[in-house]
């Protein structure tokens, strides 16, 4: 069902001398979510469930909308039948494109399936303005207006494909995540539910963040994510010479975020099969039920999990840069599983 990776024996002879001789030996020397993006092109993914197959970027249509921060572009997966459908809005992470997302998630093929709307915006310098500062990116951080950006994506695809403006969900990995969050800040009267891959609230948010109403939310980070650590970040931590902003451990930010759902119950947990033990981790399934409305919040700890989104396949250099890839659950399966039990 699904394209095994691309080796470099599966490559011309002209393309893998490239990759060994100039690409590999600079790996170590790059900045790690460029090299996450640029191994996710050159290995497409695949795991070893029977997951859904990954999205084909050549077949969503380009949008523009223009914006104060010029002109703008944004995927879109619209639903062939009449009527009126979800919306899901998946959010790429830092240094990566709108295209690049489309082939890391099966939401594009679940789409079809179950009848939603996937829509993939575009960074400006690919990343997003998700309220942290210039200091995640340096010389590369976004001060575009990603807040109006979204919103004025919602209300495109609601006007010209049959959006279903009461169902509007979101999530991202990494840069996307914190992006998914800030958005659920700010402008949460427009979403139903929404979700934080690899990626914690930023501490000041704890106070700052007031959701417009309650949002069930699914969290998702692995205990072993070098560069959004489980355990939350102290302030004055430097990377790449910018000092970063303190943020939340992944349980506080579950914790905000399933509070703020009005969730009455307290966690229950259990061990999810661990389909592929060659993969070095194992997911743990956390859910507070009794949220707002009879939803469920839920929180997947992926332990020895990296900063990695559960589902992708990456080399051993990229292994140890940003830790193991867990292939027992297929991301935008959990995630539209989520999502579509708050439509019941």
């Amino acid at each position: 069902m699904r394209a095994k990776p691309r080796s470099l024996a599966g490559l011309t002879k002209s393309a893998a001398q490239i990759i060994q001789t100039e690409t590999l030996p600079k790996l170590a020397a790059m900045r790690p979510l460029l090299v996450l993006a640029l191994l996710l092109i050159l290995a497409p993914a695949a795991s070893a469930g029977a997951f859904p197959d990954k999205g084909n970027p050549r077949q969503a249509q380009v949008r523009h909308l223009a914006t104060n921060d010029g002109d703008r572009t944004y995927l879109v997966q619209p639903v062939a039948a009449a009527g009126h459908h979800p919306i899901v809005i998946l959010l790429h992470g830092g240094t990566q494109t709108a295209q690049q997302i489309w082939r890391q998630t099966s939401l594009p093929t679940l789409g079809q399936q179950e009848g939603f709307i996937v829509v993939a915006p575009q960074g400006v310098n690919d990343h997003w303005n998700d309220g942290r500062g210039a200091t995640i990116a340096g010389d590369k951080a976004s001060t575009a207006d990603d807040i109006g950006f979204i919103k004025a994506i919602i209300y495109d695809v609601t006007a010209r494909d049959g959006g279903d403006a009461t169902a509007v969900f979101i999530a991202g990995p990494s840069n996307g995540g914190f992006m998914a969050m800030y958005f659920a800040c700010q402008a949460g009267s427009l979403l139903r539910a929404g979700a934080n891959l690899i990626a914690n609230l930023p501490a000041d948010q704890l106070a700052a963040c007031k959701p417009a109403k309650p949002l069930p939310w699914l969290s998702l980070n692995g205990t072993d994510d070098p560069l959004v650590p489980f355990n939350g970040q102290p302030s004055g931590v430097k990377k790449r010479g910018q000092v970063q902003p303190a943020l939340a451990s992944a349980d506080q930010t579950f914790a905000f975020w399933a509070d703020r759902a009005g969730c009455a119950a307290p966690i229950s947990s259990e061990k999810l099969p661990d389909l592929d033990p060659r993969d070095g981790s194992w997911v743990e399934r956390r859910l507070r039920a009794g949220c707002a409305g009879g939803t469920t919040s839920v929180q997947y700890v992926v332990h020895g999990g990296g900063h990695i989104t559960p589902g992708l396949t990456v080399g051993p250099v990229i292994a140890r840069m940003l830790g193991g890839a867990n292939q027992d659950i297929d991301t935008g399966t959990v995630l539209w599983a989520h999502f579509k039990a708050t439509l019941r």
